[in-house]
């Protein structure tokens, strides 16, 4: 079991130059959530932010282990059109992202006490338990922070999802799409209008977490925006169309998922943006 709150801490400002190659240091545990049958997609995030994420992080002894919180909401109506390629139609509402000092707290983490009895029993009230939630642990490629301590509540996030090409090599790939993120940082006029740009990288398996079980997303291109006209404008870019595209068509296996998302943070130890963990006001649209 970890140490009481606020446990140890460990320098997020420490990068390593190939993430994937280790599970050693801060590990960023992924959920894309989809709402409980038959609740509308408003009280699916009215309940998350206003009821479950403050909970959360009321209960010490189990957000001592979190580091981070960022919660990401879709916005309604899909106001930007991705390209072709990404398939928008998931059932996902959203994004959860917690970091965390080590593989071995996420053990720590889930064991807690009151994991199974304060926390489970209430995410059961908005989140599906049908099997259509996606999970995964990664571990963070941070390609384009220019401002450490960059305010990421209410800015516009879009999440690129993908899967390793069946046979490929673990190593290989997830070499091949660090390089396919710093391809997009090449391009000026994409580069110009990014805010930060990270790649998720999902931890080679298996994991030592007893009945944990990841879903196939090898990999999560995160793209940080100012807002929905920014990144329309990103995508709508010559470059991405065409070399950006080109690449990624080698990297990735098809099926590529895409997610557009409004972004707030519940708490974060990492920098001095503000975060909260009471209800604040918030707009989807």
């Amino acid at each position: 079991m970890g140490t009481p709150n606020p446990g140890p801490w460990v320098n997020p400002e420490l990068r390593e130059v190939a993430p994937w190659k280790t599970r050693d240091g801060i590990v960023k545990f992924i959920e894309f959530p989809v709402p409980m049958p038959g609740m509308s997609p408003r009280a699916f995030h009215l309940y998350w932010q206003k009821h479950h994420s403050p909970n959360v992080m009321n209960i010490t002894s189990f957000s001592q282990f979190m580091r981070k919180y960022n919660s990401g909401h879709k916005y309604p109506n899909d106001p930007l059109k991705l390209p072709a390629r990404y398939n928008q139609s998931t059932p996902f509402e959203g994004v959860a992202e917690v970091w965390l000092n080590s593989i071995n707290e996420v053990g720590d983490w889930f064991s807690n006490p009151n994991y199974p009895e304060l926390i489970q029993p209430d995410e059961v009230r908005f989140i599906s338990q049908n099997g259509d939630v996606e999970v995964i642990v990664t571990k963070e490629e941070r390609l384009y922070e220019p401002e450490l301590d960059l305010v990421e509540s209410l800015k516009s996030k879009i999440y690129l999802i993908f899967r390793r090409p069946d046979g490929a090599d673990y190593d290989a790939f997830h070499a091949a799409a660090s390089e396919h993120a710093k391809l997009m940082l090449e391009q000026a006029p994409l580069k110009s209008r990014l805010r930060k740009l990270v790649l998720s990288h999902k931890l080679r398996e298996p994991l030592p977490l007893e009945g944990f079980q990841m879903s196939d997303i090898d990999a999560v291109l995160e793209l940080w925006f100012d807002d929905i006209d920014e990144a329309k404008a990103f995508f709508e870019e010559p470059a991405y169309g065409g070399l950006v595209v080109e690449n990624e068509t080698k990297v990735f296996a098809d099926g590529a998922r895409g997610l557009v998302a409004r972004m707030r943070v519940v708490h974060d130890e990492f920098s001095f943006q503000p975060s909260t963990t009471q209800p604040m006001p918030f707009s989807w649209t």
